[in-house]
């Protein structure tokens, strides 16, 4: 009996929930959650797996497991001390309830789902120490890539063709989802659109994309993890998420240009090869290279073509600019988010040392709404007496200054820059694993820049698994 509880082979179970916890990532919005955590949106399937995988690493450190902390894990405390001074802080001064809305529990909720997220963080670490590691680790997040694709691909084809009926696939999803599909846009396994944009910019790509240009592989088929990325690629399309897509394309130019250069050199000196000098099968060469090069444009112009159909995505080049900027935000349906962040700025401004207290901000937003937002259908709702709606600012930098102050802010900006500090130690130590986890790092930190402009989670899985998994394999500090 003993065996089956031996340090060897709790590390065994340790890696198999670890796997459980990549695979079912993607599951954001599990039906069956316990308790208060049950009233939030955000409700990871993996945290089941993730809190049997706590208890168990409690009792591994406990049999003197020898793990470090991050090598970045200073500044983090720092902001976590400073985020409860502030919240202990605003909490004297006896904030008034917003709806039936209460200071420590909107507290409550806000350091909950912030610890969450930090276990993801700390689990991430621990479980990538090696290249071993980070191979099992792979795994685990392609097979959950790959159900991703197929449920989505299922969905497009219910939205998009009679092959399937939308109504099946929609009751399907809501076995194990707080909400079903959509009538045009694909979701996969995340309560909406947006949140499988973010899953595939910030969670899977950055492996993908990675393994494109440092020609690092998980296994001996090369082609994998291309095909997965392109993928991937027309699965974000299917999404419509304007933040996804968008900045899946900004942060692909600026990966690429900043670590791919050598790549892109060798994709181009492979293209004009045939065009230098005569080499036998040159026609055949010359006929490869102008079909791709057609496949690329066809490809293109069929993306273009397919967001255009929809207004939503359109309207972003459609809307016209002739008015004022407020006009504007309202015709491509960004004028709430604008109004939020606004509205969360200027309760940063009322207390811009202390803020307001995390998790706090929601519950002062409603006077700083601008008086252009007031005619927004979704603000008028929230107005209305009979609302119950407690609102967010929607963008992560905007809640932390209202929530944490100026401080609190810069201290999560240094956590995020050290983040950078430990991908470029990555990517000059010479090794070939740590080169490809750079490259992951710095599309998995551009990303997380563009995307935390739309989203204020502090939960956020897949941005803490994501950043745990590369401090892990710092290679400033000595592996366990």
């Amino acid at each position: 009996m003993t065996r089956y509880f031996s340090t060897a082979q709790l590390e065994r179970w340790a890696g198999l929930l670890w796997g459980l916890v990549l695979l079912t990532l993607p599951v954001t919005s599990f039906r069956y959650f316990p308790g208060a955590l049950g009233r939030t949106v955000v409700k990871p399937l993996a945290f089941y797996p993730l809190a049997l995988l706590a208890m168990l690493l409690v009792l591994l450190l406990a049999r003197g497991w020898r793990r470090r902390l991050p090598s970045n894990s200073a500044i983090l405390l720092a902001f976590l001390l400073f985020g409860l001074m502030t919240t202990v802080v605003a909490g004297l001064a006896a904030p008034i309830p917003l709806r039936g809305a209460e200071y420590w529990e909107r507290a409550l909720r806000g350091w909950s789902s912030l610890l969450i997220g930090l276990t993801f963080f700390l689990a991430a670490f621990w479980m990538n120490r090696s290249e071993a590691d980070l191979r099992h680790s792979l795994r685990w997040l392609y097979a959950g890539l790959g159900l991703t694709i197929l449920w989505g691909l299922l969905q497009a084809l219910a939205i998009n063709t009679e092959f399937i009926r939308n109504v099946d696939v929609d009751r399907i999803q809501e076995l194990f989802s707080e909400r079903g599909t959509q009538a045009r846009r694909v979701t996969g396994f995340a309560y909406e659109p947006a949140w499988l944009a973010d899953q595939l910019l910030i969670y899977s790509m950055p492996w993908l994309f990675a393994a494109l240009i440092t020609h690092w592989h998980l296994t001996k088929q090369k082609w994998l993890e291309g095909a997965l990325f392109a993928l991937a690629g027309g699965l974000l399309l299917f999404t419509y998420s304007r933040s996804g897509i968008l900045g899946g394309v900004l942060t692909i130019g600026i990966v690429g240009l900043a670590l791919g250069r050598g790549a892109l050199r060798r994709a181009a000196n492979w293209f004009g090869r045939p065009l230098k000098r005569a080499i036998p099968g040159q026609g055949t060469a010359l006929g490869l290279r102008l079909g791709l090069l057609l496949l690329v444009a066809i490809t293109l112009l069929g993306a273009q073509r397919y967001l255009a159909s929809y207004d939503y995505f359109a309207n972003l080049w459609r809307a016209s600019t002739d008015q004022s900027l407020a006009n504007y935000l309202i015709e491509i349906n960004i004028a709430p988010r604008a109004a939020y962040a606004v509205a969360g700025y200027g309760v940063y401004a009322e207390q811009p040392v202390s803020g307001v207290g995390l998790g706090a901000s929601g519950l002062h937003l409603f006077r700083h709404y601008p008086d252009w937002a007031l005619s927004i259908p979704e603000i008028a709702r929230q107005l209305a007496p009979d609302s119950n709606i407690v609102p967010n600012p929607k963008n992560l930098y905007v809640r932390l200054l209202a929530e944490t102050g100026l401080p609190g802010f810069w201290l999560f900006a240094g956590f995020m820059l050290s983040v950078l500090g430990i991908v470029r130690r990555q990517w000059v130590s010479g090794s070939a694993v740590l080169r490809y986890v750079a490259a992951a790092g710095l599309f998995l930190w551009v990303g997380l820049a563009i995307r935390n402009l739309t989203q204020d989670s502090l939960t956020f899985p897949i941005m803490w698994v994501g950043l745990g998994m590369i401090a892990g394999l710092d290679p400033a500090q000595a592996q366990d």
